[in-house]
C-alpha cells in the first residue's frame, strides 16, 4: 500500500495518468535511488513485449513516480513524464540520509 500526497494526485490528473497507469508503472519500471528519494522510471524497454500489452500501455514510455519510502508507508510525491528522465536522474547528486546533506562529489 502506498499514500499518494495531494501534489501527486494534481500531477497525476494533470499528465493524464490513471490509478491502474500509476500501478503498471510501479510493477514494471526501473528502481533508481537518487536524491535521498526512490525513481520509477518506465522505459520502452521495460513495458513487456506481447502486442495487446504494448499497444494498451506503449504511451507510458517515459513515465517516472517519485517515492519517498524513508517513513512507514511509501509516499507518492509526484509524477512526470520525460523519456530522457534515466540520464537526468542518474546525474542527480548522492544523498547522504545519516548526515541529512548532499554529498560533495569526488
Amino acid at each position: 500500500m502506498i499514500a499518494i500526497s495531494n501534489h501527486a494526485r494534481m500531477r497525476q490528473a494533470q499528465r493524464n495518468l490513471k490509478d491502474d497507469e500509476v500501478a503498471f508503472v510501479m510493477r514494471h519500471g526501473r528502481r533508481i535511488r537518487s536524491g535521498g528519494v526512490l525513481h520509477i522510471f518506465l522505459g520502452r524497454r521495460d513495458i513487456p513485449a506481447d502486442r495487446a500489452t504494448f499497444q494498451k500501455y506503449h504511451h507510458l514510455e517515459g513515465a517516472t513516480l517519485v517515492i519517498s519510502d524513508t517513513g512507514e508507508t511509501p509516499v507518492l510525491i509526484t509524477v512526470y513524464r520525460n523519456r530522457r528522465a534515466l540520464r537526468d536522474i542518474r546525474r542527480k547528486q548522492k544523498y547522504d540520509r545519516s548526515a541529512g546533506k548532499a554529498l560533495a562529489s569526488a
